[in-house]
């Protein structure tokens, strides 16, 4: 029963790693739910396991020795796996649902003052409202809010569908919560849910044959890459040379080339970690010397391999996205740091470590040479780039944060809040600011942001202690190139917004799953 019920999750899982970025990143409405619920599938069968595996630890003829989770891994009290995440992730929740609970208007103003001002200003009927304060709340023409007051003072029309539903709550109750749009800050809870349930989900399922989850991954992300290759040397802009993208640059199933190189991102340092992990002497103590020619052995016995890798890089830079390639560069210099510090710790010569380094170095040159330096550079220099643009963005949402610092304007409200902030000169519609860490201080507030930085700060810091004392070369090689990936696409956040791509997203918590899984793993799970 529980081997059936392991391998249900697995091919779900498997599903949902060639779906989701097949169907254009899952961002369209058919796709997001067709994940949400094939996630919420999962979360049951698991849901299942866990019960039938805590009803055989109660029985007195149990027999779990080939289910030995506890051997494995720490299990809490209600069954579930330990993981560094697990009281950050409780405690997360716990502010988002905190931000939908209706507040009286004497507590609101304590612990959101400008939340407070923005409903009384605005919202007819609330509170202390004056006909005098109304009046100068429709006839404000300020262009450049500095606080919450003045957006209430500058009722544009773009604002007014929204406001039209916090005004009909206002006048059956005058409590009301610290997100200024309740049904987006839901829609946003639930899209975490879904993403901390895969994560949650593969943590909790330590049988998942690991080897064939990245054989998967690596298998999606090559076809991918090579659609993308195809559609640039056609020049269509149609995905699949079907569907037309509302984008200007799409690239392969994407239809933007930021969100592909997001993606691809995480797919090559793993693949380049699972390729590490096939190739001993680079992690053991036995072999002191590192040979050339057993490397060279090694790279041709998984040939296929490397020249999926080799697609998949040739990939991320004809797509011309300067944060991916930016981010992908650092992840490949975090993944051969962490490789020269653990070849040090061993005592191999610093001579060949160094020759390896500079190696390196020359063969991303190489790359940078071969596909077209000339485009990179370009692009890369490109004076029409939004780089002002950006820059104004992120001041906007900085004033957001400013007059919003402790609880924020709510999950997933950026797009609405923005409007009355914004200062860039054009007609664009902003939905995030292009900076995943600036929209949740916007969003959350400090306090949304310190949880998601102590998270982060502790899983890794777990995760690479617990690198440092495995001996197992396919543990170290996995768990380091899925590091490398959240690297990756930790810093491709600085200038994007992939974590708001559902596939994306859901990929990173399946990468966070499987190291945890595999660092901790007594023996290689093939």
């Amino acid at each position: 029963m529980l081997n059936l019920l392991d391998r249900i999750i697995e091919y779900g899982i498997i599903v949902l790693i060639i779906f989701t970025p097949l169907a254009m990143g899952s961002v369209l409405p058919w796709s997001y739910t067709t994940m949400g619920l094939t996630v919420c599938f999962l979360v049951i069968i698991c849901t299942i396991k866990l019960i039938f595996i805590k009803i055989k630890q109660n029985g007195t003829t149990a027999n779990l020795q080939s289910h030995d989770y506890q051997s494995i891994f720490t299990i809490n009290r209600f069954g579930l796996t330990k993981t560094p995440l697990n009281i950050p992730i409780i405690i997360f929740i716990g502010l988002i649902v905190f931000q939908l609970i209706p507040l009286s208007p004497g507590f609101l103003k304590v612990v959101s003052p400008n939340t407070y001002d923005l409903y009384r200003n605005t919202l007819p009927g609330w509170q202390d409202n004056t006909p005098s304060s109304l009046d100068q709340s429709s006839s404000g023409t300020e262009n450049t809010p500095s606080s919450a007051s003045e957006i209430a003072n500058n009722k544009s029309e773009d604002f007014s569908n929204e406001s039209s539903i916090l005004k009909k709550t206002a006048l059956d109750s005058k409590w009301m919560p610290i997100s200024i749009h309740p049904y987006a800050t839901k829609m946003e809870l639930f899209s975490i849910l879904i993403f901390i349930g895969m994560f949650l989900i593969i943590t909790n399922t330590p049988e998942i044959r690991i080897n064939r989850i990245i054989i998967v991954i690596v298998s999606v992300g090559f076809s991918i890459s090579l659609l993308g290759i195809m559609q640039k040397l056609t020049g269509t802009k149609k995905i699949f040379w079907i569907v037309e993208s509302f984008s200007e640059f799409p690239f392969g199933s994407y239809i933007n080339r930021n969100h592909f190189a997001g993606y691809i991102c995480m797919v090559i340092p793993l693949a380049l970690g699972f390729l590490i992990s096939r190739f001993r002497s680079f992690f053991s103590s036995r072999k002191r010397n590192f040979k050339a020619a057993d490397f060279q052995r090694h790279l041709f016995s998984n040939l296929l391999l490397v020249f999926a890798i080799v697609v998949m890089i040739l990939a991320l830079f004809s797509s011309l996205s300067r944060g991916g390639i930016l981010a992908f560069l650092f992840s490949i210099a975090a993944f051969f740091i962490i490789i020269a510090v653990s070849r040090l710790a061993i005592g191999n010569n610093k001579v060949i470590k160094m020759s390896s380094f500079m190696l390196t170095v020359l063969i991303v040159f190489f790359f940078l040479i071969w596909i077209g330096h000339d485009a990179i550079s370009d692009r890369l220099s490109d004076p029409s780039s939004p780089t002002a643009t950006r820059i104004t963005l992120y001041q906007d949402t900085l004033n957001i944060f400013s007059d919003f610092p402790v609880f924020g304007t709510g999950f997933g409200t950026f797009q609405y809040i923005y409007r009355k902030y914004k200062t860039v000169d054009d007609q664009f519609f902003y939905e995030h600011t292009h900076n995943d860490y600036l929209e949740i201080l916007s969003n959350l507030g400090l306090i949304g942001f310190l949880i998601v930085l102590v998270g982060i700060v502790l899983f890794l810091r777990k995760i690479l202690l617990r690198w440092i004392e495995r001996k197992d070369p396919y543990a170290k090689g996995i768990t380091l190139g899925g590091v490398c990936a959240v690297f990756a696409i930790l810093t491709h956040s600085l200038v994007d917004f992939n974590l708001h791509v559902p596939a994306n997203a859901l990929f990173l918590s399946i990468i966070l799953g499987l190291i945890f899984n595999t660092v901790n793993l007594r023996k290689n799970w093939s």
